[in-house]
């Protein structure tokens, strides 16, 4: 007998396939938690010291930072680390991979709700899979909120779009349920959340069974998640929601800084992009404004996230736009999806397609394994902890400019509990509008090339600091930073007012014995 091969079941099984490779190997390879996920660990530690009740205050740090953040992922990292014999930094490593795996089903899932077959809802799904974006910083060791968040987020898009069509019971208790989840677990997510449902609202429910709807979606979760923003609130108040707002820039430069293709991966972004325009083209003249409409909203409100959030529209367009392409190339008798697909054109184009997919995901993938800290970075942490006592300031020379990508910034603290003054993570609850400015001296302090400057940015700062780590890179490294942090290693070796006490061939400490300009 012959059976007809179901394309869209083949194309999602591939996609899932394909997916838990490429978020699960840097994990493997790396046996440490991915970037970022050192505040996230001290906060966990302090859910369970305080019983599993809300602290007000994180030890992370030493900053005095609020226990504002969303705490779902935390109390599920914690129950997990009771129920488990796994290490917690197991948890930070595998969890968010899990979770960020079980999206991709769940954005099949949206994605047949909105377009208009299963094929293009399926090579959506293998668009989106294999799309860095999708997954780079959501398997972090900060997925334990992130990935959380953006799988509450999908949930509650693929509930609230069949609440507005149909709006039955229980598509409005499962849009409550998956929009406290997003909310309680990540900050950018609860803003994407109301604007979701809002969106939806505007196309699909403007009538008054929908307006209802929205009104009880929005009420019920509101009282779902008020035990956390009540507390949080009547402890803190607004202010670490407000600082946290301004870490996100809306100017024109932030704007347009959205359109340009600045970086690798913004190129190797680009033939999304090329699939999507078409059909977004195609939409505006049938009137059609669902896709540019999130696009925009999601861009205007939140540049720093956007890109994140736009790729599940232009994942959409993609995957339609790459069925219109596979037809138009192939001439097939019929536009069924398996007579276009048995054409040999269309399956050399799906092919190379999934190629460079597969090849741009493993860049990345790369790029993320060294993005973590080494046993070279384990081995100086484990000194400190042996060697010095009592709570130090540590400045970190770790020739990196963006500390949202500098690991040993984040896990130093986590690790040794000690203060690192030019660790950024955690500031964006308590420095407003100072956030930017106070990033901007300590992209200078890594600048820093000899000890002179390292002084006078303490003193300009009045920053009082007890040792100065300095990170030594690999001979193969030319870049200006890489040069910086030799020549500042050398100046700090011979200054008389830092004895070295900790040497390899990865890492220099020093601590300041007196306070000098040199």
């Amino acid at each position: 007998m012959q059976r007809k091969i179901d394309i869209s079941s083949l194309l999602l099984l591939s996609a899932l396939l394909l997916g838990v490779i490429f978020r699960f190997y840097p994990a493997i390879t790396n046996g440490f938690p991915l970037n970022d996920g050192g505040m996230f660990y001290t906060m966990v530690q302090d859910l369970k010291a305080k019983g599993y009740a809300l602290p007000q205050w994180t030890t992370y740090n030493h900053a005095e930072i609020p226990f504002a953040y969303p705490p779902f992922g935390f109390y599920i990292a914690a129950l997990l680390s009771a129920l488990t014999p796994a290490p917690d930094l197991w948890i930070f490593l595998y969890l968010p991979a899990v979770v960020n795996t079980i999206s991709i089903l769940v954005f099949y899932k949206l994605a047949g709700q909105i377009l208009a077959s299963r094929i293009s809802a399926a090579l959506a799904v293998l668009v989106f899979a294999l799309a860095p974006r999708s997954f780079l910083w959501q398997i972090m060791g900060g997925g334990i909120t992130r990935a959380f968040g953006m799988l509450f987020f999908l949930l509650l898009l693929w509930q609230a779009i069949q609440l507005f069509r149909k709006y039955g019971k229980k598509h409005l208790v499962f849009s409550i349920l998956f929009g406290a989840g997003a909310v309680l677990c990540h900050p950018q997510t609860a803003l994407h959340t109301a604007l979701g449902v809002l969106l939806l609202f505007g196309f699909y429910g403007l009538n008054k069974r929908g307006f209802t709807s929205a009104i009880f979606t929005g009420a019920g979760t509101a009282f779902l998640t008020a035990p956390w923003w009540w507390t949080v609130l009547s402890r803190h108040g607004l202010e670490p929601f407000i600082s946290a707002g301004q870490t996100s820039q809306r100017t024109l430069e932030s704007y347009l800084s959205l359109l340009r293709f600045e970086g690798l991966g913004d190129y190797l972004f680009l033939p999304i992009v090329l699939l999507a325009l078409p059909v977004l083209w195609s939409s505006l003249r049938k009137r059609e404004f669902l896709f540019i409409t999130w696009i925009a909203a999601a861009c205007l409100a939140d540049p720093r996230g956007a890109d994140g959030i736009i790729l599940l529209p232009l994942s959409m367009l993609a995957g339609a736009g790459l069925q219109k392409l596979s037809a138009w190339i192939s001439r097939p008798d019929s536009d069924q999806a398996e007579v276009i697909f048995m054409k040999r054109r269309a399956r050399i184009l799906l092919f190379c397609l999934i190629f460079y997919f597969i090849m741009v995901a493993g860049i990345f993938d790369f790029q993320l394994i060294n993005t973590s800290l080494k046993a070279d970075d384990l081995a100086m942490i484990e000194w400190v902890n042996k060697n010095i006592d009592g709570e130090k300031t540590f400045l970190l020379a770790t020739g990196r400019e963006f500390s949202m990508s500098d690991p040993l910034q984040e896990w130093f603290p986590a690790l040794t509990d000690q203060h690192s003054a030019t660790t950024m993570q955690g500031l964006e609850w308590t420095l407003g509008e100072n956030f930017f400015p106070w990033y901007a001296e300590l992209i200078a302090f890594q600048h820093c090339t000899d000890v002179n400057c390292v002084s006078e940015w303490s003193m300009r700062n009045g920053v009082d600091y007890d040792f100065l780590v300095v990170l030594i890179p690999p001979e193969s490294d030319g870049s200006e930073l890489a040069g910086s942090q030799r020549t500042l290693a050398v100046s700090t070796s011979g200054s008389t007012f830092h004895a070295p006490v900790y040497e390899s061939e990865h890492a220099l400490i020093f601590e300041l014995i007196k306070r000098g300009s040199h």
